[in-house]
Parts: structure tokens; sequence; C-alpha cells
């Protein structure tokens, strides 16, 4: 008895529930799970219906935990998608630690993408299934494997981190006109700069970029710019109009920061300035539009005017934290581009003409022909959100 009270004392703050039998279902975790926000749906450019969400695990124990394979199930605990091994580890932040390993104290986020057939039904809520391995600390703070006589299970599984379904995604206007725009950074099977950026603003988590496009378009040659790749004038889209994606009202602005140098590192970034000359509409519905790295100067209107879709609102530039000219655009629940989470939103119409590999022939870098597969995400699209590097066609908008 005295080996058992000091080895769950090692495990969790002392507390008098742990001399209590855990009752059926009921599993010592070691580590705590929880989603950041609902997931809602959304319609890919695939044909799948996605739910993409995160999940945020602490380690709040003297262990270290390493994350095995984590399954979304319903409440049937039927598995409906899962990531194991080095497939978790490509979607998974390991913010102290590594080899989805979570040391003692240490937090992760596992960002989760549920594919679904268009016409499924989809369930009421998600859970989360977890299989993991817990080591003690040696007396060097190194892990080494549990003792035989633990009173913990090395190897074991839970299920948690409940959600709800939230509401489906909105249906917009695409921002641009025009062929061969990129779908950089796009949604949802890579850990993106977007896909990735979890903040804490206020002491509260956000995800503000969850489903963050960032457009840029290639020539009829394929190639992103031609000449020198730190002039803005080499690349051609730059100027382009931006047009608003719905009807709405200006409830964010702000047109003070000048262009970036292309193919360089972005200066002078603060939290004001981070999104360069930007944009913020009101679609209604709880559904907030965010234009950013517009052209200084270029803002067509004003805080509180009402805009119709497809007005021109600005200009596509290099303002903010970029190196190189591009439209970010997303939808969020609130008005501030940072304090707010990211919503899916799907274009009314697009036609697909395959997925680029961004570095495939360097073409960021180099004036040379983008590496598309055009067998990949092909043909026309209705009320769907275009997927990670997909190159899409817009058309005149009409």
């Amino acid at each position: 008895m005295h080996r058992l009270l000091l080895t769950l004392a090692a495990l969790a703050v002392a507390s008098p529930a742990l001399a209590q039998s855990l009752k059926s279902g009921e599993v010592f975790s070691s580590i705590a799970i929880e989603p950041i926000t609902a997931p809602n749906p959304v319609l890919g450019a695939d044909g799948r219906v996605h739910l993409a969400y995160e999940l945020y695990v602490t380690n709040p124990s003297k262990l270290f935990v390493t994350l095995d394979k984590v399954e979304v199930v319903d409440d049937a605990g039927r598995a409906l998608a899962g990531l194991e091994g080095d497939g978790l580890g490509a979607m998974m932040t390991d913010y102290s630690g590594s080899d989805r390993t979570l040391p003692p104290g240490g937090v992760a986020a596992v960002f989760l993408d549920i594919p679904f057939a268009r016409e499924a039904k989809l369930p009421d809520r998600v859970l989360a299934r977890v299989m993991a391995t817990r080591r003690e600390a040696g007396p060097d703070g190194k892990p080494v494997p549990m003792p035989a006589d633990a009173p913990l299970p090395a190897t074991y599984t839970f299920t948690g981190g409940e959600t709800a379904i939230g509401r489906p995604a909105v249906v917009v206007a695409p921002p641009l006109r025009g062929k061969n725009w990129v779908a950089i950074n796009g949604c949802c099977d890579a850990l993106t700069s977007h896909r990735g950026a979890i903040m804490a603003i206020n002491g509260r988590l956000r995800v503000p970029e969850r489903f963050a496009i960032d457009f840029v378009q290639l020539d009829a040659e394929g190639r992103l710019f031609t000449g020198d790749v730190h002039k803005l004038q080499s690349y051609a889209f730059y100027g382009t109009p931006v047009h608003a994606v719905a009807d709405g009202v200006v409830v964010n602005l702000y047109d003070a920061t000048d262009e970036q140098v292309p193919g360089g590192d972005a200066k002078g970034i603060t939290p004001e300035n981070i999104g360069g000359n930007m944009l913020v509409i009101d679609m209604g519905g709880g559904n907030f539009a965010f234009y950013a790295h517009m052209q200084r100067g270029s803002l067509k209107v004003r805080l509180g005017d009402k805009v119709h879709t497809g007005d021109v609102i600005g200009l596509l530039g290099n303002t903010g934290n970029t190196n190189a000219p591009h439209l970010h655009f997303h939808v969020m629940d609130g008005p501030s581009p940072l304090d707010a989470n990211g919503l899916p939103y799907a274009f009314t119409h697009f036609q697909g003409q395959g997925v680029a590999n961004p570095a495939g022939a360097d073409f960021f870098e180099k004036p040379v022909p983008a590496d598309i597969d055009r067998t990949r995400l092909a043909g026309p699209r209705q009320d769907a959100l275009p997927l990670n590097n997909e190159v899409v066609d817009f058309g005149d908008g009409k």
C-alpha cells in the first residue's frame, strides 16, 4: 500500500478521489484532451464533406505520455478517421516535446480532418479515441519504462474530447476573377502556416486561419513571376481587383502600411499591421469575411459602408506579413482577424485545374512553371471549398 500511494502521488496532484476505484468506462488517462471549437462541415473540391478541427492536449501528470494513435469516433464508437505513427506526427504540434511525446506539464495540438461522402448523414457529435503509452521520469529526468508492478498500465486507450457538429459552411462568391489562381496554405490535409496557427488572445485559444487561403496567380506559362523576384512588377497579378464575396457592412479596416519587398523576409511587422492593409466585412449570420495584404490607398470603402456581392473593394498587394503578392482570404466568427475562430466557406463556382506542388519546380524562387498534377481535383465545382494547393479558375464573375 505504501508504494501504491507514492506512485499515485507521482502521477498527479494528490486528492481524496485518487483513493477511490474508477467506475467502468473511466480511464486514468494522464493527459487531458479538449476540442478548441466544434467542427463545421464544408464540401471540399474533392466531393467530400470535411470536418476540420483541433484537439488541444495537456499533460498535468509527472509522466511522459506518447500519443500512438488518435481516432475520431461516433457515439457508437465507430472509427470515422484516424492518425497514427508518423502520420499523426505530421499533423501534430508538440509545443514542449518531440516524437509525439508530451513531457510532464507538456502541451500539444492534434489537427484532425474527417472526410465524409457528400450524401452521408453526419453524426450529431464526435469524440476522440486516444491510444497512448506512458513512461516514468528516471533519476536524470529522462523517460524510462513503467515498472512491472506499477498501478497503471504503460499502454492504454481512452475516449473523450466530445464535441457537437457546428453549422454548415457559408456559401459566397469568389473574391477574385480570372484563371490559374493557386490556393496556397489551404485546408485540410497538411499542417500549413494557416492550419497550424493556434494563438492565445486575451487568455483564450483561437484558430482564426483554420480555412484561410493565400491566393497567387500563375501566368499562361504557369509561372508565378517573370524577371527579378524582388520587384513587384515581376508579378503580373499584383494590383488585381479584389471583390466582395457577399453583401455586408465594413466593420474593420486598416490602410496604413507600405508594400514589402517580395522574395525576402517581411519587415516592421507588429500585431496591428500583420495583415497589412485589410478589410473585414460582416456578412451576417455570424460570418465575417477577412481580406488581407492589399495595396495601400487602394481600399474603395470606409468603416460602416455597405457593400454588395461583386463590388471591387481594393487591389491585391504585398503588405503586412508577406513575402510575395497575394490575397489572404478567410471567413471567421468575429470582426477581429486575430481574436476569432476560422469558419469554413464554399465558393459558388470555380473550375479545378489540378494541384500544384509548391516545391516541385521551385516556382516561388525562380521564374519557372509550376509543377501541376492535372489529374487531381480537376473539373467544375459548385458550392465547394478549394483544397490545399489546388489551381482554380474563377471566370469573369458572371
